[in-house]
């Protein structure tokens, strides 16, 4: 596996990192990476599936509990602001000036966005202005220009508006699925059981098909956006 110093995962909701690029954040922060997550809106709120609403607390008490099980820093930009799938309501500026912050002072080797082949209009939001973001501008004008770029995919294609890039990167998590699976049962507001798409199942038979594609027991896919050799 290729080791990045320093990765930037940016991830719409608390859970997204972890369905998208769980067992990436591992191996990368076990290999001796600094990986940092940029969660965007965090709330309290309803979720089909359970009786009673998660508090703002309860959602910060499962990042910290993913975040010591996979070690990884993070930053929450929008939280407790009632902004969970409404993002796309976010003026476009003010998310790409938020990127290009991130990406100048972290200056990641790695960056990780949502896959634009997703329903989520807030998946939707954060992906175009992360591209925009992450345009390539020479540095020697004052702009971090990220050499690896790529898109992490959730268990939830099965209802994609698009299939994912044909250039596609593939991260071999057979030795780390399970600490994905025990981060994601971190989240247990976002946890369900089969058939769910967030269930472990789900999750499992994803990396188990993209482990295929590549001959390993379990992976993670990743479009590609740029790649510097």
């Amino acid at each position: 596996m290729r080791r990045f110093d320093r990765v930037l995962v940016i991830s719409p909701h608390a859970d997204d990192e972890v369905l998208g690029c769980g067992g990436l954040i591992a191996a990368q922060v076990e290999a001796g990476a600094e990986v940092h997550v940029l969660y965007l809106a965090v709330d309290g709120m309803r979720h089909y599936g359970l009786d009673g609403a998660t508090s703002y607390q309860q959602r910060l008490d499962e990042i910290e509990a993913v975040r010591s099980t996979l070690g990884f820093t993070y930053e929450i930009a929008y939280g407790d602001m009632d902004l969970t799938e409404r993002l796309d309501t976010l003026p476009r500026r003010e998310l790409v000036d938020l990127f290009e912050r991130a990406l100048n002072e972290r200056r990641p080797e790695l960056l990780l966005l949502p896959s634009f082949a997703d329903y989520d209009q807030d998946h939707l939001a954060v992906f175009g202005a992360g591209f925009a973001a992450a345009r390539p501008i020479a540095q020697q004008f004052g702009k971090w220009l990220v050499p690896t770029v790529l898109l992490y995919e959730m268990s939830k294609i099965q209802w994609a508006a698009e299939p994912m890039p044909r250039s596609t990167a593939f991260c071999d998590i057979s030795s780390h699925l399970a600490r994905k699976l025990e981060a994601l049962r971190g989240y247990q507001s976002q946890h369900r059981p089969s058939p769910h798409i967030r269930s472990e199942e789900s999750v499992t038979a994803l990396a188990t098909l993209r482990g295929a594609e590549i001959g390993v027991t379990h992976a993670e896919a990743f479009g590609v956006l740029r790649e510097v050799l």
